[in-house]
């Protein structure tokens, strides 16, 4: 449909030239035949008003001509022979412009005839291709929503396979990482583009989901903004060099959970309203991080400042409350 459409054009254009070239040779015409006539018509006023001119010479040439003179003389014969000669061409001349003014007009509205037909018929093919455009873009459209969805599913069962810590769990989150070539963590960025946006502050737990960003590998977890950025970016560095994500328990936290967490664990969970998982800001890693001495957590020791992470004083291997496995963000 492209090679027609493009064909037609071609011979849209090729007839609005030629009828281009055969309405301006029709003026042409039409000047020319214009000074004809005006010549033979000077002419005959000439002859009508003051008897002068080429009629009123030929006129005076034939009465010498039929008068029984004696002295008529052979330049007088070749006077009336030049004057009928030249009036005849121009006569003829006139005819012949009238004649081929008539035919280039004829050439000229068939051409122009022509020039809208091919117009009419590139627009009939453009409407054409824009209509099967339409259809490819819907069908392709749905290709994607279809694919969105089987992305997310695959990301939700990575959640699974990260947190179960078995060696079999790990590969198989590999070879699926491998499957989806990484378009999960471009399907999260372009989703990142509008989530969480706006300056309004929450105090702890009170943030709400509009201003939160799900992350990389666990979209039931979410953080504020600049937070979840931040640590996807870290987890997709990570997994390119291990093979796979890092493991997420937990990341923003709900003040209502908060309560929850106090009852369980007193001695351990911060007071509500305090809390940098209210903040969106601190999340809880799993998959080896557990353990300063893990592979996991050394990366992170070495890598996680230029993400804007670290990991606080209290929760170092010789605070008041070794936690591996916390890390926060700056802000």
């Amino acid at each position: 449909m492209l090679a027609n459409l493009s064909a037609t054009r071609t011979a849209q254009v090729a007839a609005e030239t030629k009828a281009t070239v055969h309405r301006t040779r029709l003026v042409q015409l039409g000047r020319q035949a214009q000074f004809t006539r005006s010549a033979l018509e000077q002419s005959t006023i000439d002859s009508y008003i003051g008897g002068g001119g080429p009629l009123g010479e030929m006129a005076a040439a034939l009465e010498s001509l039929t008068s029984p003179s004696l002295n008529l003389s052979a330049s007088s014969l070749a006077t009336v022979n030049y004057l009928i000669k030249s009036r005849a061409q121009l006569i003829n001349q006139a005819k012949s412009m009238q004649s081929a003014e008539v035919t280039m007009s004829t050439r000229a509205t068939a051409a122009i005839a022509g020039a809208t037909s091919a117009t009419n018929t590139a627009a009939r093919a453009k409407s054409a291709m824009d209509a099967v455009i339409a259809r490819q873009q819907t069908a392709l459209d749905g290709v994607r929503a279809a694919e969105t969805v089987q992305i997310r599913r695959a990301a939700g069962l990575r959640i699974t396979l990260l947190r179960s810590g078995s060696l079999l769990a790990k590969t198989a989150d590999r070879q699926l990482a491998r499957a989806l070539g990484d378009r999960d963590y471009t399907l999260l960025m372009e989703q990142s583009s509008s989530c969480g946006n706006g300056a309004a502050n929450y105090s702890s737990g009170r943030r709400p989901s509009s201003a939160r960003c799900v992350l990389y590998a666990a979209p039931d977890q979410s953080l504020r903004r600049a937070a979840a950025l931040s640590l996807n970016a870290m987890s997709f560095a990570y997994e390119r060099q291990s093979g796979s994500a890092l493991c997420v328990t937990e990341g923003y936290r709900s003040y209502a959970e908060q309560v929850a967490v106090k009852q369980r664990l007193p001695q351990l969970a911060a007071t509500p309203g305090t809390s940098k998982h209210g903040l969106g800001l601190a999340v809880d890693l799993c998959g080896g991080v557990q353990d300063f001495s893990a592979p996991a957590y050394l990366w992170l020791d070495r890598n996680a400042s230029r993400y804007g992470r670290f990991h606080p004083a209290w929760a170092e291997p010789a605070g008041v409350l070794p936690e591996a496995w916390h890390w926060e963000f700056a802000g």
